[in-house]
């Protein structure tokens, strides 16, 4: 394990409290949120990856976390992170901050080091949450290219789907999970710097929205 994930919380007593508040409350989310997995085969067990998924609302991250197996470690703004109970949570959990308002390169370093230590990440390419609009009209940053660059991590592309564009209590959700993207196809030989790796961001985004435009919920059950 890197040295800067043993001066943040020791792995096996974050993955401990992870276990067992997983057990209680992933059931639970998964009935307030009502929420269906569709391709739950496609989540590999074997493996380190980056989740990479379109943001509708503030309960993504959960019902992520609920739904998937693996232990998949998000970014929170920083300000969540100082209000009592919820910030020694969330350290708790394996969640860790980000200042939204600079560019937080501590944070990155995180990320990469957390994915070379073969934890699985969570990641809005994104940025920020977009509801009610088809994702494919959104702006993507670099961000997860960058960071699939770094860290030399396959991506899983997914997508989270509602009817009414933003995961909501008591409202069907759909977490659509795609195929792998092994690294080696981004090919960041040729796609390095900014311009690379936006390019990198891109393709993987257009994956997210290929999930969330193909899939079909209409008469969903």
């Amino acid at each position: 394990m890197s040295e800067n994930n043993k001066e943040n919380v020791s792995f096996e007593k974050e993955k401990k409290t992870y276990t067992f508040f997983y057990g209680i409350l992933s059931g639970l989310f998964m009935k307030l949120y009502r929420v269906r997995v569709i391709n739950p085969n496609n989540e590999p067990m074997d493996q380190h990856f980056i989740v990479a998924s379109n943001h509708t609302g503030a309960a993504d991250g959960i019902i992520i976390c609920a739904a998937m197996k693996n232990q998949i470690r998000f970014m929170g703004k920083k300000e969540l992170f100082k209000v009592p109970v919820v910030g020694s949570f969330l350290r708790a959990i394996g969640c860790y901050p980000v200042d939204r308002k600079k560019s937080d390169i501590a944070a990155l370093k995180n990320t990469i080091n957390l994915l070379k230590d073969e934890d699985c990440v969570g990641i809005f390419p994104q940025g920020t949450r977009k509801p009610r609009v088809d994702p494919s009209t959104t702006e993507v940053k670099n961000g997860v290219g960058l960071i699939a660059a770094r860290s030399g991590a396959d991506v899983l592309p997914v997508a989270i789907k509602s009817k009414s564009g933003k995961t909501s209590l008591f409202k069907k959700n759909y977490l659509i999970i795609g195929e792998l993207i092994k690294n080696e196809e981004f090919d960041f030989e040729n796609n390095k710097g900014s311009e690379g790796h936006q390019k990198v961001s891109d393709r993987i985004f257009a994956e997210i929205c290929k999930l969330w435009t193909e899939t079909d919920i209409t008469n969903a059950k």
